[in-house]
């Protein structure tokens, strides 16, 4: 599914259908999804459709752009450091790339959206919530689902620190993709209660193509930011966190 297409598109597994006829009468771009249908006409069926893994804040509504990863406490000791895996909901975006122009064609996902509150009830932030399983190597996933997140876990205080969650700003994602949809990240404690999260620009994986940024499309004229500062803590009073698997 994922990459550039000059001619036409014919795509089907058991949850997503693209069909893309530029040499019918009229061109027309036509994508069901779980339940949804969209389909658009192609002015003169002309330009380069480009499907790629997006910011996975977006579905439904663009209701933040945070992302929350939940996962197994992990206790870090002082002024230590741990590589994880763990897994990241996708959401997909097809682009039409035109006389230099770049139109964002259509956005669907195969994941169920959850949202949470990260903080207090009065100074907190929604965030896009996703549960995930730890592992100690690049797991299996289902590519057109989920991707694997690589984290580095460091702390860089004087105490022994439980963590169980990391936020991420979408304006700061970089997404690959290749046998696997993927993302580096790092996260430095400061406290039980301060962290900050970043995704790095470049992947050591090689055969990794980057992915169009939804910000690139939209013409938002912001450069990405330099992660997030979790400010309401590092571990999360859920229960309901999967657990550890290999």
């Amino acid at each position: 599914m994922f990459g550039r297409y000059e001619g036409d598109i014919s795509y089907t597994d058991n949850f997503v259908t693209i069909n893309l006829e530029r040499s019918a009468e009229i061109p027309r771009y036509v994508r069901s999804c779980c339940g949804e249908r969209v389909e658009k006409v192609l002015s003169f069926g002309k330009g380069t459709i480009i499907i790629n893994p997006v910011e996975p804040v977006n579905l439904p509504l663009p209701l933040t752009r945070l992302l929350e990863i939940a996962f197994p406490a992990t206790a870090l000791l002082p002024q230590s450091e741990q590589q994880v895996f763990l897994t990241f909901p996708l959401e997909i975006g097809v682009f039409l790339e035109a006389g230099g122009d770049l139109h964002v064609l259509d956005t669907f996902s195969r994941t169920p959206t959850k949202y949470s509150l990260y903080g207090s009830p009065g100074a907190g932030q929604i965030t896009r919530l996703h549960q995930s399983r730890m592992y100690g190597k690049i797991p299996a996933v289902d590519r057109f689902s989920e991707g694997v997140l690589a984290l580095t876990l460091k702390n860089t205080s004087a105490e022994t620190i439980e963590v169980s969650h990391a936020v991420f700003d979408s304006n700061s994602m970089h997404i690959f993709y290749g046998e696997y949809v993927a993302m580096t990240a790092v996260m430095e404690v400061y406290s039980p209660m301060i962290a900050r999260t970043s995704v790095d620009e470049r992947i050591t994986v090689s055969g990794m193509t980057p992915c169009i940024e939804l910000y690139m499309a939209h013409r938002i004229p912001a450069v990405h930011g330099k992660g997030h500062l979790m400010e309401f803590g590092v571990a999360s009073s859920r229960s309901t966190c999967p657990s550890w698997a290999d």
